[in-house]
């Protein structure tokens, strides 16, 4: 029996693997590791934020690509398992046991996770309808929520609230039109696919009021909060998305807008296409990379030119992402996804750059930012947060 040392000489195992200079020995070792993994898929629900953030420091592709021929019919699959295990051994510094056999076995160790603190975020908001009533939503909503007036409203197996004209004839009057809201709370999200196709990807804490059909020469919405749109071009009808003071009209088009009403400002980030933004007396036109600032308080609008768009859509992917954010507005993030309370009395000033998944318990999250700087987070009962400075 060989032993295999942690950490260090299992990455120089990996890398010998994917360079091809790897011994029998240690190609068996690898490519039984990835069969137990392929046996034991749950493995990969443990990982946390800081191994998935160690993901950038791993070969994947080049392993995967090393692996497509060892064990074609499963290439989908592989690649998870992959990544989890170069991740697991890695990370996890796990000592191995390989045993020279005919059929060989493989014993490994796995680190027993903390206990849970705070969950991330789900998939959950509120629809209320026309007449006042009010639908939950979440996984046990049911399939077929409405049916009448030639609109449908059902929500799909993945959590999409979904809106389909059913007969044109019996659409009701544009002045007869019926409004729905959709609200998420905190440690909330939510899909909407509008009437006219358009999605919407609502953030926590988020609102949209929506009709149930769109008639007439335009598009109308209204959100409070945060949403990505992917609306459907439709040139002889526009939309606009209301909000507060601003307006944001669209022909077609993906872009990012974050309104929430303790931020003080309206930023409005486009990705493909055009928009206008108008508030009060102030008018912009939007190009792709570009973002547009508006004051809450205010009529002017501030452009800011070659946006990382990604920093703006990032919740939308699953993920927070930083780009020189200073603490605050990061703990605010932290606040609607986790629905925590947070004394932001005593903020550090610092600033952060980095990636976190927001599927991340909110101690993993916290970990990380600690690791930064002399700064230490508890969480008291009643999901209360607090923040302090280490000297």
């Amino acid at each position: 029996m060989n032993a295999f040392k942690p950490q260090k000489e299992l990455q120089k195992i990996i890398q010998r693997y994917v360079s091809g200079t790897a011994t029998a020995e240690e190609i068996l070792f690898v490519e039984k590791y990835y069969q137990y993994l392929d046996k034991n898929a749950d493995i990969l629900n443990q990982l946390d934020a800081d191994e998935i953030a160690k993901m950038a420091d791993v070969n994947f592709s080049a392993i995967y690509a090393k692996m497509n021929g060892y064990q074609k019919r499963k290439t989908i699959r592989l690649y998870r398992y992959v990544a989890a295990a170069a991740i697991l051994l890695i990370v996890y510094g796990l000592t191995f046991a390989l045993l020279h056999q005919t059929k060989p076995s493989l014993k490994t160790v796995i680190v027993t996770k903390k206990s849970l603190d705070v969950l991330p975020g789900t998939d959950k908001a509120v629809l209320t309808l026309a007449d006042g009533s009010k639908i939950v939503l979440d996984e046990n909503t049911a399939a077929n929520i409405s049916d009448k007036d030639g609109v449908k409203i059902s929500r799909t197996k993945d959590g999409q609230l979904v809106y389909t004209v059913l007969d044109q004839g019996n659409l009701k009057l544009e002045s007869a039109i019926s409004y729905n809201t959709i609200q998420t709370p905190k440690g909330g999200q939510y899909q909407v696919i509008l009437p006219d196709g358009t999605k919407v990807w609502l953030n926590a804490a988020s609102s949209l009021k929506y009709p149930e059909v769109f008639n007439g020469s335009e598009r109308r919405v209204e959100l409070s909060g945060e949403a990505y749109f992917e609306v459907a071009k439709n040139k002889t009808q526009p939309f606009h998305v209301k909000n507060q003071r601003q307006d944001v009209e669209v022909l077609g088009t993906h872009f990012n807008i974050n309104s929430y009403l303790d931020n003080n400002t309206i930023k409005t980030t486009l990705l493909e296409g055009r928009v206008r933004i108008t508030n009060g007396q102030s008018v912009k036109i939007l190009k792709p990379g570009e973002q547009a600032i508006a004051e809450v308080s205010g009529d002017g609008i501030r452009l800011a030119t070659g946006v990382d768009t990604n920093d703006e859509t990032a919740w939308k992917n699953g993920l927070f992402q930083f780009n020189n954010a200073d603490l605050k507005s990061i703990l605010k993030q932290l606040e609607r996804w986790y629905n925590v309370h947070i004394d932001y009395s005593t903020i550090p000033n610092k600033k952060y750059n980095g990636m976190v998944p927001r599927k991340a318990k909110l101690s993993e999250v916290l970990k990380m930012l600690e690791k930064t700087g002399n700064i230490r987070f508890e969480i008291a009962e009643g999901k209360k947060l607090t923040v302090s400075s280490e000297k």
